[in-house]
């Protein structure tokens, strides 16, 4: 889970590029050094079964380290990423961080595309990394959407829309949104999700340098003689170090 928030929200790396009509094109591009990265994150979830409840409060950080290994004949980046120290905080007990020395190396078209991807923990999936691009030249204002397909984590078809909100010198600001709700592989059973980012590139460095968001995930499962949920609220923040 905390790769899927983090990496679909945050996938690293971006080059923006300037037509002669002052448009700009979002393309990955490679970074001839590892781009270290801080991950910090804040959450709270409650769990309900009928008259029962528990609360769990949790933050962590993080340490990640991203790298392009080397492009391909195709045009693909090879990228690693992993996290190199980190740990979580469950209700004020300290734990190291379940990603720590996990990492996965993934194929990255210029566009987005994740084709195929390999690490050493059940957390990576390649729909968590994929960020569709789009094709067209952007400007301040101009929007487009990612749709996530169903996946057994969230079985719920999830569009994410995109914003450029506003480009200062070097920085392009980007704004997202996500709202979904719907039941899921069984009928008694919904969820609900939604989350707001904001994220900062300089196309100079052709890479994120600061991301801020907010989530809010409810999975509840209704019918005679049962009544559950989850319910949680998550902030973080990704901020390059170097």
């Amino acid at each position: 889970m905390i790769f899927r928030l983090l990496l679909i929200l945050n996938v690293l790396g971006y080059s923006i590029v300037f037509s002669e009509n002052n448009g700009i094109l979002l393309r990955y591009k490679p970074r001839l050094r590892e781009a270290v990265y801080t991950h910090y994150s804040q959450g709270e979830s409650l769990f309900t079964n009928a008259s029962y409840e528990k609360k769990i409060n949790s933050d962590s950080q993080a340490y990640l380290g991203l790298r392009t290994l080397k492009t391909l004949e195709n045009g693909f980046l090879l990228q690693k990423i992993g996290v190199s120290a980190g740990n979580i905080r469950i209700n004020g007990k300290m734990y190291a961080h379940p990603a720590l020395g996990k990492y996965i190396e993934y194929e990255l078209a210029p566009w987005g595309e994740i084709p195929q991807a390999i690490g050493n923990g059940q957390q990576f999936k390649v729909n968590s990394l994929q960020l569709s691009l789009p094709e067209k030249l952007v400007s301040i204002g101009s929007t487009w959407v990612q749709t996530v397909p169903k996946a057994p984590t969230f079985p719920l078809l999830t569009e994410i829309h995109y914003e450029i909100t506003n480009i200062l010198g070097s920085l392009v600001i980007i704004h997202s949104r996500i709202d979904v709700e719907g039941e899921g592989v069984l009928p008694s059973m919904n969820f609900v999700l939604k989350g707001n980012s904001q994220l900062i590139f300089n196309y100079e460095e052709g890479m994120i340098i600061r991301s801020e968001s907010t989530q809010y995930l409810e999975v509840s499962i209704k019918r005679k003689g049962i009544n559950r949920s989850t319910k949680m609220n998550m902030n973080s923040i990704l901020e390059l170090q170097f």
